[in-house]
């Protein structure tokens, strides 16, 4: 059986990463608490920046799931204004979502290190 964790406390976990290092966290779009998809924006405070999304995977070996945030642009740096159409998109999809925008000059994500 596969067990997630609500959208809503991985959030505040997330903000609560960041805001250990010292760094802007905002909830720019509320979603659902239970099940919304989620997009943490990363601005890098040069007019571009990231953009993750929550994945869930599952691992066959040791029978557990974890979750993982993917850029969705690995490759390539993105101008903010892509970003933020990007986002609109994703929104018109699912109205549900959820959207963080953390403001690090290094492109971290804090979502990184909640090991969950």
């Amino acid at each position: 059986m596969i067990i997630e964790l609500k959208s809503e406390i991985l959030i505040n976990a997330g903000i609560r990463a960041a805001e250990r290092n010292f760094t802007n966290a905002y909830v720019t779009k509320r979603g659902d608490s239970e099940a919304g998809a989620i997009f943490v924006k990363i601005d890098t405070l040069d007019g571009c920046g990231k953009l993750f999304t929550r994945n869930l995977k599952y691992d066959l070996i040791n029978e557990n799931n974890f979750i993982e945030f993917i850029n969705l642009y690995p490759e390539k740096k993105i101008q903010n204004i892509d970003i933020d159409k990007r986002i609109s998109k994703e929104i018109e999809i699912d109205r549900d979502c959820w959207i963080v925008e953390i403001e690090d000059k290094e492109g971290r994500n804090p979502f990184h290190n909640l090991n969950c």
